[in-house]
């Protein structure tokens, strides 16, 4: 059961950053036709959509909007999609030890990894959350579709928290996964010996 969790938050935070990559990359062209749109409308043979062309202005909150999408997809994709078999290690003395120590040495970096995320964790959340400054200050160019207000900073900085919160997760069932592994080992050593 935890597997099919595992496995259904991995497909849907790989089909959020599709998404989100997709808003960019229109986002991107959108930013590129509002820009160069003006320079080509002397091309275009229909003297209404001319000039419409020569009227289009250039788009200031797009680089924005790219920024805080990037972002985000960057830190969600740490933490939910990408496996550590994906991320480049240098391994070479690891691969050396034996199976067992190598068990071990996993159980300890995953525990060092829980301990710094959680050590952490409230600062960071008092740092973003907790920041009338992060409230204070708003990304300039951008505003809520709805309200029309601008974006607080504290959200350009809001997925590095959803991420300690996944690393901190994934590395403690990962610890107590090698835990077990180390003592079904020790156990099957004891047999061998018998």
């Amino acid at each position: 059961m935890l597997e099919q969790f595992r496995l259904r938050l991995s497909r849907f935070a790989e089909f959020s950053m599709a998404a989100l990559l997709a808003v960019i990359f229109i986002t991107f062209l959108l930013q590129i036709f509002a820009r160069y749109a003006p320079n080509l409308a002397f091309l275009v043979p229909i003297e209404r959509f001319a000039v419409w062309l020569g009227e289009v202005e250039p788009i200031g909150w797009t680089v924005n909007l790219i920024s805080l999408l990037w972002v985000w997809l960057i830190f969600i994709g740490c933490a939910f999609a990408i496996s550590d078999k994906d991320h480049v290690v240098f391994d070479v003395f690891v691969q050396a030890l034996p199976p067992r120590l190598r068990l071990i040495l996993g159980a300890v970096v995953s525990v060092i990894v829980v301990s710094a995320m959680v050590y952490a964790f409230l600062p960071t959340w008092d740092a973003v959350f907790g920041s009338r400054l992060m409230e204070l200050k708003k990304i300039q160019t951008l505003r809520v579709p709805l309200t029309g207000d601008k974006i607080p900073n504290k959200w350009l900085f809001a997925p590095f928290i959803v991420m300690m919160l996944a690393l901190i997760a994934r590395y403690t069932f990962s610890a107590i996964s090698l835990v077990r592994q180390v003592k079904y080992a020790g156990s099957l050593d004891e047999q061998q010996t018998r």
